[in-house]
């Protein structure tokens, strides 16, 4: 019975999924993007202002200029600013390019969400992020979804593409730390987040797990690491999560009703981090958090989405608003915070 649920739910979910992505894939909501001749320069007036560094094919020609399928030979940078309604985007050659034309001394958050994004879908989340959470952010935009491709076959083609994805986050990250190390104004006086949500903990896992980390893993240059509702195995996560040297805080994010992962979970065979874990097997470098008694069936609990019921609590835009602004929060810290969040307000599906 309890499968059956599982399974039901999930399909409502994919159902109501699909029709979200059908509005952001329709000519309407590409129309409201346009890419810029390469001539041209940001008028820097906007208040919304964010960074893609994306592995995707671009066709400059198209009115879905950003591609759905992966291009691992070359990452591209992109600063995107809102005026009047509209995206202008603009390619720029380096990350600093790009990060120069964000509002200095704003806390940064690089963020690699999870699957079924397309690109506009992502400039949404990080346009939400941003405004919310008061940072600046750069969204590691990879193919996550195709919208010509079934349910079971985006799922397996999600997976593939973040693995393929993790040496170029590798080398993003060399950048951000790069540009630490030479104290580079764009990133001078900032804190610095990198959040992981669902599959994009794949990406993190597989770049640690079967990449050569050793030039960013020395000292921590990233302030906050999140791992959020992880679509990784939880059976030895702490193998490659102990690894992680270069964040001074580790945070580990989990739910045991979390929809998506349930699924994710009959999927694979396999019990998924962002579910449970026992604390016997937890990361030593690691501080934990479990928001099941806070958001029931939820998977996206981080931000508060337009089309969605649920809403966060006080204490949790509290809670997430310490962890992108880059400040510790201990084990104790983070449960005395939530520790006001009511059952009461979870709504449940």
């Amino acid at each position: 019975m309890k499968r059956f649920l599982i399974a039901f739910f999930l399909i409502v979910n994919i159902v109501t999924a699909r029709a979200q992505l059908t509005s952001y894939n329709s000519n309407e909501s590409w129309s409201r993007f346009a890419l810029q001749p390469e001539t041209f320069k940001p008028l820097l007036n906007s208040d919304t202002a964010l960074v893609f560094v994306t592995n995707r094919y671009i066709h400059a020609d198209s009115l879905r200029f950003v591609d759905e399928f992966l291009d691992t030979t070359s990452l591209k940078y992109f600063f995107l600013e809102k005026l009047d309604g509209k995206w202008n985007v603009y390619k720029e050659n380096t990350l600093k390019e790009a990060m120069e034309h964000l509002p200095k001394k704003k806390d940064i958050v690089v963020y690699a969400e999870g699957m079924g994004k397309i690109f506009t879908s992502n400039v949404e989340r990080a346009q939400l992020m941003s405004s919310q959470y008061n940072v600046n952010v750069v969204m590691f935009d990879y193919a996550s979804i195709n919208t010509s491709y079934k349910p079971s076959k985006n799922f397996k083609f999600a997976r593939n593409n973040a693995r393929l994805s993790a040496r170029q986050y590798l080398s993003l990250l060399q950048e951000f730390k790069d540009a630490k190390q030479r104290q580079e104004e764009w990133i001078a006086g900032a804190k610095l987040t990198t959040f992981y949500h669902s599959m994009g903990n794949i990406i993190l896992e597989q770049m640690i797990r079967h990449h050569d980390i050793s030039g960013i893993n020395q000292e921590p240059f990233v302030d906050n690491l999140v791992i959020n509702a992880a679509c990784v195995p939880s059976k030895h996560h702490a193998e490659w999560v102990e690894q992680i040297k270069f964040a001074r805080q580790v945070y580990v994010h989990y739910n045991r009703r979390d929809l998506q992962l349930k699924g994710a979970h009959l999927l694979t065979l396999r019990k998924q981090l962002g579910e449970r874990t026992r604390k016997k097997d937890h990361a030593d470098n690691a501080v934990y958090i479990n928001f099941h008694d806070m958001v029931g069936w939820q998977h996206s609990y981080f931000m508060n989405f337009p089309y969605n019921e649920f809403k966060l609590s006080p204490a949790m835009v509290a809670y997430f608003s310490r962890l992108f602004n880059g400040q510790g929060i201990s084990s104790n810290e983070a449960s005395s915070l939530l520790a006001t969040q009511k059952q009461s307000n979870v709504v449940r599906m």
